[in-house]
């Protein structure tokens, strides 16, 4: 039986590659007379490591493309960031000099490298083979460099866009709607926590894998807590033991499996500190060797909606390094204390935990027996506000 071949159509082979993302680059070069040039290509990728070796497939007929290879034997590539769409938008046009428009300055080969992209990659043509009606072009590595810690622009379906991180679960608005609403009724009652005792005090609720921060009130001296509205913190061990099994938020299994791969000593802690926290009711975390302005930052990114993964890791490593610092067994009046958090819960007259309530901006060192007595105002007031929320329809 002879086999036959059906036809590909143009126009399903597109649409059918179109579903697959790719990053987008501009290859860049100085022509004949040394004018900047360059092309959008979103094809690029990497081809090998020993020796490094990356590849982008221009079209045959591409006019830029053998301008650049005639003029030059080096060339370079620039990762475009999610905020340069105009940047691409620009060199994809047709016209004559477009990098009139562009901001760029030379890469160590004399190359254009455009200012603000993520990554750029000074390369020397290895070889130029046949692909159909593009060709393939390998590139001999020479030298490259990260320009800043940015998201990559991406293209989609014949569209533009950004790399969206985060959990995969989308939190449903009116849950977030509703701890917001819960917050209010707490306004008054955390502005006079905060007044009385010259801290910090929030509202943090759970939204799904993260908790974030929807009210806050903020009478200490440096006053960074009032920053902290809408910042978002990961429900992952160490952090978030007050709402695991909560409304809204994660359940037991999936806030331990956010650990990943560790050992079983670092999952038994995580266990105990979970333990812990449910049969005291109520959390402590404190401060370490980091400083207070290193982790606000470090929260300022992790609430970021653009972060890259990279930035996540990082937060999510200065998270773990601080897994000691978290859930003390006791509060020992005769010692002395850096704290970074205390918390309790607010809970609904099911007994389910909807919001906490966080007291933050401490003095430098605090006496056990002082912080047993914020820990109590904190405890009152929580009781003031589940009363209140009982008061309302949920």
């Amino acid at each position: 039986m002879q086999n036959v071949q059906t036809p590909i159509d143009s126009d399903q082979f597109r649409a059918v590659l179109g579903n697959y993302p790719t990053g987008v680059a501009v290859v860049t070069g100085l022509d004949a007379s040394g004018e900047p040039m360059g092309m959008v290509v979103g094809t690029f990728t990497s081809v090998s490591l020993h020796p490094p070796l990356v590849a982008f497939l221009p079209m045959k007929t591409s006019r830029s493309f053998n301008v650049l290879r005639e003029a030059s034997e080096r060339f370079c590539i620039n990762m475009l960031a999610a905020d340069q769409e105009g940047i691409c938008r620009t060199l994809a046009a047709p016209g004559e000099r477009k990098f009139d428009a562009v901001k760029w300055h030379p890469s160590p080969a004399g190359n254009p490298i455009i200012d603000g992209v993520v990554a750029w990659i000074d390369c020397e043509y290895a070889n130029v083979v046949d692909g159909g009606d593009h060709f393939i072009v390998l590139g001999a590595v020479k030298t490259m460099g990260l320009e800043r810690d940015a998201l990559p622009l991406l293209f989609f379906q014949r569209g533009y866009g950004r790399f969206s991180t985060g959990p995969l679960v989308l939190v449903n608005d009116r849950d977030v709607f509703q701890s917001v609403r819960l917050a209010e009724v707490a306004r008054d009652e955390i502005e006079a926590v905060a007044k009385e005792l010259g801290v910090g005090c929030s509202v943090v609720a759970p939204a799904g894998t993260d908790s974030v921060y929807v009210a806050v009130a903020d009478h200490s001296t440096a006053q960074r807590g009032k920053n902290r509205l809408g910042a978002r913190a990961p429900l992952t061990p160490p952090l978030g033991a007050l709402f695991v099994d909560g409304v809204n938020a994660i359940a037991e299994d999936a806030w331990l499996a956010r650990l990943g791969k560790c050992s079983a000593e670092t999952l038994a802690r995580a266990r105990d500190q979970l333990q812990r926290v449910r049969e005291r009711r109520w959390s402590m975390s404190l401060l370490g060797e980091q400083s207070s302005e290193a982790l606000d930052a470090a929260l300022e990114l992790y609430s970021c909606p653009h972060r890259t993964p990279e930035q996540e890791r990082r937060f999510l490593s200065t998270v773990s390094a601080m897994f000691d610092m978290h859930e003390p067994m006791q509060i020992e009046e005769a010692q002395t204390y850096q704290l970074l958090h205390l918390t309790v819960p607010v809970q609904n007259k099911r007994g389910e935990t909807v919001l906490a309530l966080r007291l933050s901006e401490f003095p430098v060192e605090l006496p056990g027996e002082q912080v047993k007595a914020l820990l109590g105002r904190l405890q009152d007031a929580a009781e003031r506000v589940e009363r209140l929320i009982a008061c309302i329809s949920e």
